[in-house]
C-alpha cells in the first residue's frame, strides 16, 4: 500500500463529503399548499423549482440531479433546475427566482443557515411548501440523513472490529470531526461514541483522541500525524471520524509513519467508496445513498401534492423528519453491486417501483437504519 495511492483523490471526490459544512440547524413550522376546494391532486399543474447546492459535477451532485430531472418526467410535472454555488445570497436570489416563476413546490438544498430564515421568508409569502436536504430551514420538510443513528453504524462497525480483534481494547481510537460544521459534526461524533460504546462499554475515555478537524484527506492527516506521534507505543489503533476523508487522512498519517498495519478505519457516507473512488486501508463506511435521495423526495412530494402532506418536521434532531434509510457497507462488498451509473438507471427507471436505494444495495446481515423489516 502506497502513500501517493491513498493521498491521490480527486478534487471532485473530495469535495462530496464538505459539501454540509459549516451549517446551522433552525427551527419553525409553515403550512403547505394543498389543491383547490373541487381540484383533484391529478388536475393540479404542480412546477417543481429545485436549486442544487452547486453545479453538478461531483458525483453526488449529479446523481441528486438526474434523479430530480427523471423523477419529475415520469410524473409530466415542470421542472425548473437552479444552481446554488455554495453561497446563500445567491440562494435567497435563486428563491426569488422561483416565486417570480410560479414553482408550486420547492426543493432546497443549500448550506448558508443565516440565510434559512430569509429563504423560508419568501416561499411562506407565496405559499410554496418546500423540503429542505440536509440543511435545516425553519418550517421546511426537513429530509437527509438522521446524523446520530449513522454516526451509531460506524461506530458500531470500528467497535466490533475492536471486540473481535483486540477484546475492546485498542490502544488508540482516533475521532476526527469538524467543529465548522456545526450540528452535523456534533450528531454525528454522539452517534459513533454511542455505537463504538454499544460493541464496548467499558472502553476507556482517555482511548478516545478526539480533535477537530478539516473535512479533507490532506486536512486530516496533519491531525491525525500529531495523534500518532503522541502515542508512539500505540499499536491497535481504531480510526473512525464525520466523513471518509478524515478517516483516510488518519490512514495516510499512519503509512507516512509506517504504521498503517496497525489500522483499522471505518468512516461515514460511503460516497467515495460506492461512487467509484479507490479506498485502501478503508475497512468499510456507512452509506448515505445519495443518489436515492431525489427517489425519496418524491414521495414527500406525492403526498404534499395529493393534499396528503404530513406534519412539516423542520430539524434534524426529530426522530419523526423524512431521512434516508442507511446501512453499514464493507468495503470488500463494494464490487458486489452495480456501478453508480447503472445504480442511477436502475433506481430511475420507469418500472423501477418504490424501493429505496438502501433497499435495494444494502448488504445482507449489516446493521442498518431507516429500512421496514
Amino acid at each position: 500500500m502506497s502513500t501517493s495511492r491513498l493521498r491521490r483523490w480527486p478534487l471532485k471526490a473530495v469535495a462530496i463529503m464538505s459539501l454540509t459544512a459549516a451549517v446551522a440547524a433552525c427551527g419553525g413550522s409553515t403550512d403547505t399548499a394543498e389543491p383547490a376546494a373541487g381540484e383533484s391532486a391529478a388536475d393540479k399543474k404542480v412546477f417543481i423549482g429545485f436549486a442544487n447546492f452547486a453545479e453538478p459535477e461531483s458525483p453526488v451532485l449529479k446523481a441528486l440531479d438526474t434523479g430530480m430531472r427523471k423523477e419529475a418526467e415520469k410524473r409530466s410535472w415542470d421542472l425548473v433546475v437552479l444552481n446554488n454555488d455554495r453561497d446563500g445570497p445567491t440562494a435567497v436570489s435563486n428563491a426569488e427566482t422561483m416565486v417570480a416563476q410560479g414553482v408550486t413546490h420547492a426543493v432546497e438544498f443549500q448550506g448558508d443557515g443565516k440565510v434559512a430564515p430569509q429563504l423560508m421568508d419568501t416561499f411562506n409569502a407565496a405559499n410554496i411548501p418546500v423540503i429542505a436536504i440536509d440543511i435545516a430551514h425553519p418550517g421546511a420538510h426537513f429530509f437527509g440523513i438522521n446524523n446520530v443513528e449513522a454516526g451509531r453504524l460506524s461506530g458500531l462497525a470500528g467497535g466490533n472490529h475492536a471486540k473481535e480483534n483486540w477484546d475492546c481494547k485498542p490502544d488508540l481510537v482516533t475521532l476526527l470531526e469538524n467543529e465548522a460544521s456545526g450540528d452535523v459534526a456534533l450528531l454525528r461524533t454522539e452517534g459513533i461514541l454511542k455505537g463504538l460504546k454499544e460493541a464496548c462499554p467499558d472502553l476507556p475515555d482517555d482511548v478516545i483522541q478526539r480533535r477537530n478537524s478539516p473535512t479533507t484527506p490532506d486536512g486530516a492527516q496533519g491531525v491525525a500525524r500529531d495523534i500518532l506521534v503522541s502515542k508512539p507505543d500505540a499499536k491497535n489503533i481504531l480510526a473512525l471520524g464525520g466523513n471518509d476523508n478524515m478517516v483516510i487522512g488518519t490512514i495516510n498519517a499512519a503509512e507516512q509513519l509506517g504504521r498503517a498495519g496497525n489500522v483499522f478505519g471505518y468512516g461515514l457516507g460511503a460516497d467515495l467508496m460506492l461512487f467509484g473512488v479507490d479506498t485502501p486501508g478503508l475497512g468499510g463506511s456507512t452509506a448515505f445513498w445519495y443518489e436515492g435521495y431525489a427517489k425519496e423526495i418524491f414521495k414527500l412530494l406525492d403526498k404534499i401534492v395529493a393534499g396528503e402532506a404530513p406534519a412539516v418536521v423542520d430539524s434534524p434532531t426529530d426522530p419523526n423528519a423524512h431521512f434516508n434509510p442507511a446501512c453499514q457497507f464493507p468495503n470488500d462488498q463494494v464490487k458486489s453491486i452495480p456501478s453508480l451509473d447503472q445504480r442511477i438507471e436502475e433506481l430511475y427507471a420507469g418500472d423501477a417501483g418504490s424501493a429505496s436505494a438502501a433497499e435495494k444495495y444494502c448488504p445482507e446481515g449489516v446493521e442498518t437504519y431507516g429500512l421496514k423489516g
